[in-house]
């Protein structure tokens, strides 16, 4: 799992080559888009954090515990919420992503990424199914 906040988190991730290009850059593309509709309440260099961040989700993480960024394993963590929305990206190389924005209230909203395929049947299943409901 990998949480970007910073301009700076996502240099470092493409340094270091820790999530494959091509979905790092959708992600990259949402974090400018935000950094656009949000900037105008930043204070100096602009963080995400006061209205929610960006997690990248990677193969091996467990989707049904993300506690430690506010999806409590009591209520099944991703597989709990009641996603706003799940979009399937196309992201290149005939990989694809899915995109998961979850509202936990009024004025805070975390994004998810993650690389389709990379996560047990029963996860693949529900994001499949949350995303054809959009």
């Amino acid at each position: 799992m990998r949480i970007i906040v910073t301009c700076q988190d996502l240099k470092l991730l493409r340094h270091a080559k820790a999530i494959q290009l091509e979905l790092l850059d959708p992600v990259q593309d949402y974090f400018n888009q935000l950094r656009v509709e949000l900037e105008d309440k930043a204070k100096g260099e602009f963080r995400l954090g006061r209205d929610g961040y960006i997690v990248v989700l990677e193969a091996g993480d467990n989707v049904c515990d993300l506690g430690n960024v506010g999806l409590s394993p009591k209520r099944g963590g991703l597989l709990g919420s009641c996603p706003e929305y799940v979009e399937l990206l196309d992201i290149g190389e005939g990989l694809q992503a899915y995109k998961i924005a979850v509202l936990y209230d009024n004025d805070y909203m975390m994004t998810f990424f993650t690389q389709a395929g990379a996560h047990d049947e029963e996860v693949e299943q529900w994001l499949k199914d949350q995303a054809e409901r959009n």
